[in-house]
């Protein structure tokens, strides 16, 4: 993980909002920073994010923090600044910092004690008219970090709020000193918890977004940790600049088309590919169909002679960099020893595809993939894949 933000000149005649555009954009691909904005904009301002900084950060860090609060403020994105959580001897000490750099930037603020009546109510009245909301957890409040989280807890069901950042100076976590980018809270924190490497405060973010996460539901909430330098960076691009945990995804097996509600698995499809899939896909009946309970990623395969063919495999674009193709990968291959499948040569996901399969060949057009399949079978299975009709063309097929 880079402890620098990239370098980055924009030209003097862009408006403010066109200069965190393109600082953005050089974060990561242009598209994927579009598609996040325009998902972020089309929900209501009180539901985009919430941010709880530590003391530390804001005592090292708190330049950092202030640019991108600013450049959130341009894109007229307003998250809920929280501040607190572990160390609230010190929060009221920052709040008045934070304002008073934030003001002097031009950003409008408003601070809440965490103890104010009504407090969902005043958050969204803050941001509705543009400010920042700084909740401020104050020493002599009463209980702990824990009761802290239950109480941000609650504020963020009332908000539905989507997302959840912990700002925390190492950054994401880590596990044999390598960032761990993605953590399934459904079967991955009791090997954390029982790692020398996850500090206390580390184990008690594990713990409380494993509670968190299943209170939000069916809300696809999600939280993070990360670098107060990596912010922008986990919230526009699908791969995250830190560690991102979320409840496992529930994926549902179906016999076929039944039971689908195929309005919905065109939508993904198209959301997924960016093209809408044709409607000769839907007339052909499927061997079986993998699906997130909320439509968000599904696995559709087919029956052949020489096993399933993984005819569609598809993340909603707003859900990629979630975990869900992991889960949906492990749910379809319990049930499925012999699998291929092609792929465009320009599939995004490509190299996720050459680390999950047994082997693979690459032609001009496609590359076919096979996992469990006798060698004696491959030719045939290649032959199968490159025969199969064009399910969502481009514009020049």
């Amino acid at each position: 993980m880079s402890d620098e933000r990239p370098a980055f000149t924009a030209p003097a005649e862009l408006a403010p909002q066109d200069v965190v555009l393109r600082f953005l954009e050089s974060t990561g691909r242009p598209s994927e920073t579009r598609l996040y904005l325009s998902l972020f904009r089309a929900r209501p301002r009180e539901q985009f994010a919430a941010i709880a900084i530590d003391a530390n950060v804001m005592a090292d860090a708190a330049d950092a923090v202030v640019q991108d609060l600013r450049f959130l403020s341009a894109l007229d994105l307003f998250p809920t600044v929280v501040l607190g959580i572990f160390q609230p001897g010190d929060a009221a000490a920052h709040a008045r910092v934070l304002r008073r750099h934030l003001e002097a930037e031009g950003v409008n603020v408003e601070e809440l004690s965490a103890a104010t009546p009504l407090l969902p109510v005043r958050v969204t009245a803050a941001v509705a008219a543009g400010a920042v909301p700084i909740v401020v957890f104050e020493a002599g409040g009463g209980g702990d970090a824990r009761d802290r989280l239950e109480s941000l807890g609650t504020l963020l069901k009332e908000l539905q709020a989507r997302k959840l950042l912990f700002l925390h100076r190492p950054g994401g976590l880590r596990q044999g000193g390598a960032l761990v980018p993605i953590v399934n809270l459904t079967t991955d924190v009791p090997a954390l918890l029982s790692s020398r490497e996850v500090s206390r405060k580390e184990a008690l973010i594990l713990e409380e977004s494993r509670r968190l996460c299943e209170a939000m539901a069916p809300i696809p909430f999600t939280v993070a940790v990360t670098s107060p330098l990596n912010l922008l960076r986990e919230l526009f691009t699908v791969k995250g600049a830190g560690t991102l945990l979320r409840r496992g995804a529930r994926i549902v097996r179906h016999e076929g088309w039944d039971g689908i509600d195929l309005a919905q698995v065109r939508e993904l499809l198209s959301s997924s590919f960016g093209r809408a899939p044709s409607p000769a896909f839907f007339e052909r009946t499927p061997g079986r169909v993998y699906l997130e309970e909320a439509y968000r990623g599904c696995a559709i395969l087919m029956d052949s002679p020489r096993g399933a063919y993984l005819t569609k495999f598809a993340v909603s674009a707003e859900a990629q960099g979630e975990g869900i193709a992991r889960d949906l990968w492990d749910a379809f291959i319990a049930d499925t020893p012999v699998v291929f499948w092609r792929a465009r040569r320009t599939n995004p996901i490509s190299d996720w595809y050459a680390k999950l399969c047994d082997g693979l060949v690459r032609l001009p057009d496609w590359t076919v993939y096979w996992k469990g399949i006798a060698t004696k079978q491959i030719p045939d299975a290649i032959e199968w894949a490159l025969s199969q009709p064009i399910d969502i063309p481009r514009d020049e097929e």
